[in-house]
């Protein structure tokens, strides 16, 4: 980043000191002095005098005449001290004109000049024949200078075939300059070129080190994610993207850690479940089979003894208790029998959990179950509650009927409800020990629900809430 900070200080740098190079090369003029004018003006007459030479071969007055042969001096009048012009005339006078840059002063073919130029036409007669003259001349109008050559044609070389005559005002004129680049320029872009570097580097530490450490930190916080630190947050400093980036990194943080955590509560209750079928598995075939065994055979002793037997009251002890314990071993088994809340739904799932204690156990169990839609998180916490509910009033209240009722309490969420007619207990003194108690209130909170228990001697209720949004 900051190799990129020196290469654009020292590429701006570049480029401004090429565009200066350029303006100054193009915007570059020249002051001709009247020295130098007098020199440029003898040089042009030889140009043109040769010229028109090699353009005739055998020069006629047609031929010397064809346009663009000078440049032509357009618009009207006659002001020739302050035009810059070129004729050619013929060698011999009266000299005629025999080519012009200048029509409005000098018609080709004609030996006069327009207007009163009476000097002009003396310097023009005594132009010498057969060689170049030049000079600087005071006419009515300003000074003007002067400059002629003969026009020699190839193998002619003493009958000079025309004169060509170039006059221009004697005032010094700005002309454009060569190109060219002063070396002051050259050497203050070379300094200004080997400047930027350091005060690119120095800039490009200072402007980025702030967001280099910002970057540093956010690596290193998702190497430690990567890792299974899902608790590492970084602090969100300014508004910019890369505080966006730190914002969604702790977003992402927080997401994985929730859904380890939740992974990891699955996996512990995926073992309690099937630590729970392992126990239900053994206590049917092995304690459940001894127990009906034991009723089996002491309800045939009782009805084998005579009535005034002295061991029948305890046959008959006997008898009961296998009976009552097995009664009890059927609820446990059934607060450990998984439910499978399947496609049926939790509406199915529990009237059959009430199905299974009626049919089993003979008591008489009801349901009513308002046919709701929650997250599979909230039927699974109702449905284990409410078969905790159940297997309480079965072993610990005696009840003979007990009611099951789910409900939806709007703006509260869904209500469950577990009642019995059995012998209470006092919630406060007993706790949550060997009632499963804590697990129910556990669960609800789970959801951010609530549990309550009203139990006295006509019964008891457990009711829990839970405050999920149910689907219609």
């Amino acid at each position: 980043m900051t190799a990129s900070y020196v290469l654009v200080t020292a590429g701006s740098v570049l480029v401004a000191g090429v565009v200066l190079i350029i303006t100054a090369a193009l915007s570059s003029t020249t002051v001709l002095t009247v020295q130098q004018l007098q020199a440029k003006t003898a040089g042009t007459a030889l140009t043109l005098a040769k010229k028109l030479a090699a353009a005739g071969g055998t020069v006629s007055s047609a031929d010397l005449g064809a346009p663009g042969h000078l440049p032509q001096i357009a618009g009207g009048g006659c002001k020739p001290e302050v035009s810059s012009f070129a004729i050619a005339v013929s060698p011999v006078p009266p000299r005629q004109v025999l080519a012009t840059s200048y029509p409005g002063c000098f018609a080709v073919g004609t030996g006069g000049f327009a207007g009163d130029a009476g000097a002009l036409r003396k310097i023009i007669a005594t132009l010498p024949l057969l060689s170049r003259s030049a000079g600087v001349t005071q006419l009515p109008a300003g000074e003007v200078i002067y400059a002629s050559a003969p026009i020699t044609v190839a193998g002619r070389p003493g009958k000079p075939v025309g004169i060509v005559y170039v006059e221009t005002p004697a005032v010094p004129v700005s002309v454009p300059g060569s190109f060219s680049v002063p070396s002051a320029l050259i050497w203050a872009m070379a300094g200004a070129l080997a400047a930027s570097i350091p005060l690119g580097i120095a800039f490009g530490l200072l402007s980025t080190r702030r967001l280099t450490r910002r970057l540093r930190r956010l690596a290193a916080s998702t190497l430690a994610v990567s890792s299974g630190e899902f608790g590492s947050r970084i602090p969100v400093s300014g508004s910019d993207e890369v505080a966006q980036l730190e914002e969604n990194f702790n977003k992402m943080a927080a997401r994985l850690s929730s859904a380890v955590e939740t992974e990891r509560r699955l996996a512990a209750a995926n073992a309690r479940h099937h630590e729970r079928s392992r126990i239900a598995r053994e206590l049917h075939d092995s304690i459940s089979q001894e127990l009906f065994s034991l009723s089996v055979l002491s309800g045939g002793l009782r009805r084998s003894l005579p009535s005034g037997s002295p061991v029948l009251p305890a046959v008959e002890t006997m008898e009961r208790t296998a009976g009552d314990t097995m009664r009890e071993m059927q609820a446990l088994l059934l607060e450990l029998q998984p439910v499978a809340l399947g496609e049926a739904g939790l509406a199915a799932a529990l009237e059959g959990i009430c199905r299974a204690h009626r049919e089993r156990l003979g008591l008489d169990v009801q349901a009513s179950v308002s046919a709701v839609v929650l997250p599979a998180q909230a039927e699974h916490a109702i449905l284990r509650v409410a078969q905790e509910a159940l297997a309480n009033a079965v072993r610990h209240s005696g009840a003979s009927a007990i009611r099951l009722r789910l409900e939806d309490s709007g703006e509260e969420g869904v209500t469950l409800e577990v009642s019995d007619n059995g012998s209470g207990f006092d919630p406060a003194a007993d706790g949550d020990s060997g009632l499963g108690l804590g697990d129910m209130r556990e669960r609800a909170g789970e959801l951010g629900g609530s549990l309550s228990i009203q139990s006295g001697v006509e019964g008891t209720v457990v009711r829990a809430v839970f405050p999920v949004r149910v689907n219609s």
